[in-house]
C-alpha cells in the first residue's frame, strides 16, 4: 500500500474509533453492496467525506481513485 494512503487509513481508522482492520472490513463490505443507482454503498457520511479531503491534503495525496494502476513498485537493489 502506498505510505501516505497508509498513513490516511490509520488517521482515518482513528477517527473512527475502530482499528485498520475494522475500518478496512467496514469499506470492503459496503463496496460488495450495490446500490439501485448502479454504483456502490459507501461506509462513509457527507462529514467523514469532508475530512477524507482534509486527511489528502494533510498527507499530500494528490492522485485520484484510478491512478493505482499507474503506481511502480520500486524494486529494492544492493
Amino acid at each position: 500500500i502506498e505510505k501516505r494512503l497508509a498513513a490516511l487509513v490509520g488517521d482515518l481508522a482513528r477517527h473512527k474509533n475502530m482499528s485498520v482492520g475494522e475500518m478496512l472490513e467496514e469499506t470492503f463490505l459496503h463496496t460488495f453492496e450495490k446500490v439501485p443507482s448502479g454504483g456502490v454503498a459507501s461506509p462513509h457520511t457527507e462529514k467523514t467525506l469532508a475530512y477524507i479531503r482534509e486527511l489528502k491534503g494533510r498527507h499530500g495525496i494528490d492522485y485520484e481513485t484510478h491512478a493505482s494502476y499507474r503506481f511502480v513498485e520500486k524494486t529494492k537493489t544492493g
